[in-house]
């Protein structure tokens, strides 16, 4: 989640603050991974992650003020990317699944050496024990204005990577193997076995990005002929007798109610339209990241129902990894964190305290001036717990939440009925599982999905 340039937009208020797994629905249970052979897309093991953001540690030259201004603005554990994804792989390589996917943002900003040291040497023990991985972009990996250097007070511009040189350095992670590839974006089709496909897609604007402004575009949308190139494929899979599993970067299916007024860019464009053009076309399977959270949301029902399964970020709370064992038409999700696995035993509640900072600095700048300082960081306090509760996953408000709520937003309201409206909904739809569908250990199966979003 890249919280220094996200906007949050209402009407006339800003507040910047498988085809084919078939009709599915979701239990609040779910069974540990089974040890079985994958076969056909019976109890098939997927491993996903999301929004590694490796940064090569040789772009922190030296800490200082050029770097802790980056980090006060997008607050990840950047110096612990590379260790994080190590002993995440390693953990892998354990469990032995029959494949990973890697929903995009694989880099800081799409520096060129990061790209090198996640392909070249992070991923690698994955390709070399046999487990096929298969990556797309996200909004930070390519063409990016951002891509920097850090040394002492000073940043500057490193090289990053095209759209070729992505696909050149994740060749042996999708693109090498694919079985069709789209001539409009980096989207591709693989086949996972025998019946399983995976549609990767690519929705990122990285076209758009302005080096002369240093402005990195953070929404997504999919082109006219990569929805093309989505339903050809889906049809394709269809006739072959295949079920069709999709991943994207950008979200499918709104998360929290008021994400597409408050955090579109997190969304893709038209996002109405590309869930129900995907709904038509049996991509009923979706595994996407970008807000850093946990969550699984659904559209439609029966047949047409589409899930969007959101994957936290590993350089984010709470550092998670989701383990998919594909048994028939139903699907087991399980999560796992890589925080216990580090030497680092603090590493969780520094995470927890970058994700309530940077909801805290988009309170303080939103409000600076128009209510007191205790009051602003009071509701400061209380938009980090219910972002904090999102992106764990499984939120439910309790009484005392809401009654901190409902006591911050009277106060609030005393200087601005703004500012208490924003607050007291954003914070009560982030706090909000409203599919109670389980985001982190479900079982999804056909047959009853009845929830509509």
């Amino acid at each position: 989640m890249q919280m220094k340039r996200m906007n949050f937009i209402f009407p006339a208020l800003f507040f910047t603050f498988f085809s084919g797994i078939g009709t599915i629905s979701a239990e609040t249970s779910c069974p540990g991974i089974r040890e079985k052979t994958c076969k056909d897309g019976k109890n098939m093991k997927i491993v996903v992650m999301s929004d590694i953001h490796v940064m090569a540690p040789e772009l922190l030259k030296k800490e200082g003020k050029a770097y802790s201004e980056y980090i006060a603005g997008d607050r990840k554990l950047l110096k612990e990317s590379s260790a994080i994804l190590e002993a995440a792989v390693a953990e892998i390589l354990k469990q032995k699944p029959d494949a990973v996917l890697v929903t995009g943002d694989l880099t800081k900003d799409g520096e060129y050496v990061s790209h090198e040291l996640v392909s070249g040497k992070l991923l690698r023990p994955l390709a070399a024990n046999g487990i096929r991985t298969f990556v797309i972009p996200g909004n930070h990996d390519i063409n990016n204005p951002h891509a920097a250097e850090y040394d002492g007070d000073t940043s500057r511009r490193v090289r990053t990577v095209t759209p070729e040189e992505f696909a050149a350095f994740y060749g042996d992670y999708g693109y090498g193997e694919a079985l069709a590839r789209d001539t409009a974006s980096l989207s591709y089709v693989a086949q996972l076995d025998g019946n399983v496909r995976l549609l990767a897609v690519d929705a990122c604007r990285y076209e758009d990005n302005d080096f002369a402004k240093n402005v990195s575009v953070v929404g997504g949308r999919i082109k006219d002929a990569t929805m093309d190139f989505i339903i050809s494929q889906a049809r394709k899979a269809e006739q072959d007798g295949c079920r069709m599993l999709t991943m994207i970067h950008h979200g499918i299916v709104r998360h929290w109610k008021w994400e597409d007024k408050a955090m579109a860019d997190y969304l893709v464009a038209d996002w109405k339209k590309c869930r129900r053009i995907f709904s038509e076309n049996g991509l009923n399977v979706v595994f996407s990241g970008h807000f850093h959270a946990q969550d699984i949301s659904v559209y439609g029902k029966g047949k047409s129902a589409v899930y969007d399964i959101e994957t936290g970020s590993t350089v984010s709370y709470p550092l998670p990894v989701r383990n998919i064992v594909l048994d028939g038409d139903s699907m087991a999700i399980t999560t796992w964190h890589i925080s216990p696995l580090m030497k680092d035993s603090s590493l969780d509640d520094k995470a927890v305290h970058y994700a309530r900072e940077a909801i805290a600095s988009i309170v303080r700048g939103l409000t600076d001036g128009a209510l007191p300082h205790d009051i602003v960081e009071e509701a400061a306090a209380v938009a980090g717990d219910a972002y904090v509760a999102h992106i764990r996953g499984d939120e439910s408000m309790t009484e005392d939440d809401m009654k901190k709520l409902k006591a911050t937003v009277r106060k609030v309201r005393k200087h601005s009925f703004k500012y208490a409206f924003i607050l007291d909904h954003i914070v009560r739809y982030l706090h909000t599982d409203q599919d109670n569908t389980g985001d982190n250990d479900c079982i999804i199966s056909p047959g009853r999905a009845d929830r509509s979003r």
